[in-house]
């Protein structure tokens, strides 16, 4: 006698904690408000929430609906209001989700559309809704067991409104770009050139170059684009190539690309850097990145730089 009142001991958590048997349901039983009060862990520990979930379903089994908690005491709650900030407490806060019923089990599933809480979940005999809530990072971690009694059948809604798509948000990101009109010339530099023509790869030292960059018109801040001549030599050769160019998002680094046909001996190129103001010499200075390639082909010429405005008006 007293092994079978063991077993039944160890046996019966296990039974009251299995899954609920399964319930036909239909739209109209999971259209309505559920409301409660249940607990909720979270990264700050355990807290008590008083939790609303307005649905609506169609002869689908689709379901759209909001979720809306409150925090029921004193409670510091970070919850799902991650668009706050990860640092912020909240106490309360409504999210819309949608999901998918299964219709012959009463089964149920519902994620939330901006943020990962994820519920699933059952709709019980009496209309109740027995759900587990899980949601991980990025968002703030959060989990619960609850369930809540269906309070009305009535929907306090426009059904459209929790179906409908959540405007979008029209972000205006206000460029400013650095005014780089007039010249900028270059110290004396070396360059390096790789020629094939030979059909080995010959490396060619160019020392004393210098060059003057002429930026002959800018576009305003609102696609900071722009086009000029790049003038270079070194006293025994050099010429004049044009040039067009865009100043990045970041306001800083940006892209030019000569125009061939370029001069004799000379290459067509593409040329990166950054544009910065140095405040300890109170002028602007463009780190300059070029890798040019010569009118047959055969060569390749590499050089590295830094110009400074002419005009040194400060940021």
């Amino acid at each position: 006698g007293n092994k079978h009142q063991m077993l039944f001991a160890i046996v019966a958590p296990i039974v009251a904690f299995s899954s609920a048997p399964p319930v036909q349901a239909s739209a109209a039983a999971l259209t309505g408000v559920w409301a409660g009060r249940h607990a909720v862990v979270n990264v700050n520990g355990l807290v008590t929430v008083d939790k609303t979930i307005t649905l609506t379903c169609d002869n689908n089994g689709a379901l759209h609906g909001l979720v809306g908690w409150l925090s029921s005491g004193d409670d510091d709650q970070f919850g799902n209001a991650d668009d706050l900030g990860a640092d912020t407490i909240v106490r309360e806060h409504e999210e819309k989700v949608l999901g998918m019923a299964d219709l012959a089990t009463g089964e149920l599933v519902l994620v939330e559309r901006q943020e990962t809480g994820q519920y699933t979940g059952q709709l019980l005999p009496d209309g109740s809704l027995h759900l587990k809530f899980a949601q991980s990072p990025p968002s703030n971690p959060v989990a619960s067991v609850f369930t809540l009694q269906k309070t009305a059948s009535a929907l306090p809604v426009d059904p459209a409104e929790l179906i409908a798509n959540p405007e979008p948000t029209l972000v205006v990101v206000n460029r400013t770009c650095p005014d780089l009109s007039g010249s900028w010339v270059s110290p004396e530099y070396v360059a390096h050139k790789l020629d094939t023509a030979s059909g080995k790869g010959v490396h060619i030292e160019m020392p004393g170059l210098s060059m003057t960059l002429t930026i002959t018109m800018q576009t305003d801040a609102s696609d900071c684009s722009f086009h000029g001549e790049h003038t270079w030599g070194n006293g025994a050769s050099g010429g004049t190539e044009y040039l067009v160019g865009v100043v990045h998002d970041d306001g800083e680094s940006y892209t030019m690309a000569e125009i061939p046909e370029h001069p004799e001996d000379g290459s067509t190129g593409t040329i990166t850097g950054t544009v910065v103001f140095d405040g300890g010499k109170e002028e602007w200075v463009m780190h300059w990145h070029y890798v040019g390639i010569s009118r047959t082909g055969s060569n390749g010429v590499v050089f590295d730089t830094d110009l400074t405005q002419l005009k040194s008006l400060g940021p």
